[in-house]
């Protein structure tokens, strides 16, 4: 029999609801009997037809964690929504960014993983979830919760007003942070202003989070003063060869140290390829990973910088006759010892390495992949972000 675990601890002070859970903690409890004492008022479960919570209450089964398990990462398919019987998960993102941000926590009788299964969010996990402790859950099939929702139109709607404020949230700090790695990289960026025929190159210098401001380094130009206060500049850049463009308008000229630099708005829109679907994994020195891209009866091997289920970029040494836009049918990416995948690719891009003038880099894109490359691609980027999660606790 399942016997509901006494672990949970709180660090606040518990409403009578969770007294209560923790009072009856060492009964052994069925996770319809749970649902049933414990669960009613819920906050999604009170919305619901008795006869629909009694439905899902039968079909919940207990789940257990241990402390920094991963129960699923932002963007994988969404399955089950769960309930907390005891314990506390960590609801967090880390997606375009150097660390993790914690978006909330959740304790005894919260529940989560319902917005995946909501149709704007297109099956797709918007968040990321870990245990902070040994925690035991009630898993509800991702099927059967969509079906109640068919016909719980109040619910949904009050369930897609919160996602869509979770994803303004994120998206504002999503697009700070793709600044902020822009800016990190110093790589040169593009500059269009629509009076000139011209393009200027800069580069992101600082990003002002107070001041919600960034700052572009000065442009040479055989213009006199090509920019102006007011100006609005349309901005092409790379993150790791992966494009991302946005335009900004320029609020001051300032005069630094004899260089001239101008400070710019944060950006409303921005467009950056790497979406959900294409997640890009970075792969650190320790990595094994290695492409090995065959050209007329040549073969050039080099290390990965990232790989996403769309596309990656490697290192080769400079000089290899490959080019952007060229079409490459034979290339063998050794992920692991076990795990090879075959895809075709497309050279997107070309990059200069800063600090290894012998090297460039080579952004693509899969133009093919079997659906068993693909399927051994998937699990190698989940079981490498579970790995640096348990890495990152110890």
């Amino acid at each position: 029999m399942n016997n509901v675990a006494a672990t949970y601890r709180p660090t606040y002070a518990p409403t009578y609801i969770e007294e209560a859970v923790v009072t009856h903690i060492m009964i052994a409890l069925r996770p319809r009997d749970f649902f049933e004492q414990h669960l009613q008022d819920s906050s999604f479960v009170k919305e619901l037809p008795p006869s629909d919570a009694e439905v899902i209450g039968a079909a919940g089964e207990y789940v257990d964690y241990e402390e920094n398990d991963v129960l699923f990462m932002e963007g994988d398919d969404a399955d089950p929504m769960y309930f907390v019987v005891t314990g506390k998960i960590l609801i967090f993102t880390d997606k375009d960014r150097d660390t993790e941000q914690e978006l909330v926590r959740l304790g005894p009788l919260a529940h989560f993983g319902e917005q995946g299964l909501l149709s704007i969010n297109a099956g797709k996990r918007t968040a990321s979830a870990r245990a902070l402790e040994k925690t035991r859950l009630i898993r509800v099939s991702g099927e059967l919760i969509k079906n109640t929702l068919a016909h719980q139109s109040k619910l949904v709607a009050q369930l897609e007003k919160i996602g869509v404020e979770q994803q303004e949230i994120k998206r504002e700090d999503r697009k700070i942070q793709l600044l902020l790695r822009l800016s990190r990289s110093r790589t040169s960026i593009s500059l269009k202003i629509a009076r000139y025929a011209d393009n200027f190159s800069s580069l992101l210098i600082g990003v002002d989070i107070n001041r919600h401001v960034i700052q572009l380094d000065e442009v040479m130009s055989e213009y006199r003063n090509p920019i102006r206060v007011s100006d609005t500049v349309s901005v092409t850049g790379s993150i790791m060869g992966t494009p991302i463009v946005f335009k900004t308008r320029v609020l001051a000229i300032k005069v630094v140290d004899g260089s001239t630099l101008y400070e710019c708005s944060i950006p409303d829109e921005m467009t950056y390829e790497q979406q959900r679907a294409q997640f890009r994994l970075e792969l650190g020195a320790a990595s094994r990973a290695e492409a090995s891209i065959m050209k007329e009866g040549k073969k050039y091997r080099g290390k990965f910088s990232d790989i996403s289920e769309h596309g990656a970029s490697f290192r080769l040494r400079r000089g290899v006759p490959i080019e952007k836009g060229d079409l490459i049918d034979h290339v063998e990416f050794n992920l692991t010892t076990e795990i090879k995948i075959q895809p075709k690719i497309e050279i997107m891009n070309v990059l200069d390495v800063a600090r290894a003038p012998n090297l460039q880099q080579f952004g693509v894109r899969f133009l093919g992949i079997s659906t068993t490359d693909s399927a051994a691609l998937k699990e190698f980027m989940r079981e490498e972000e579970r790995r640096r999660l348990r890495m990152g606790r110890r």
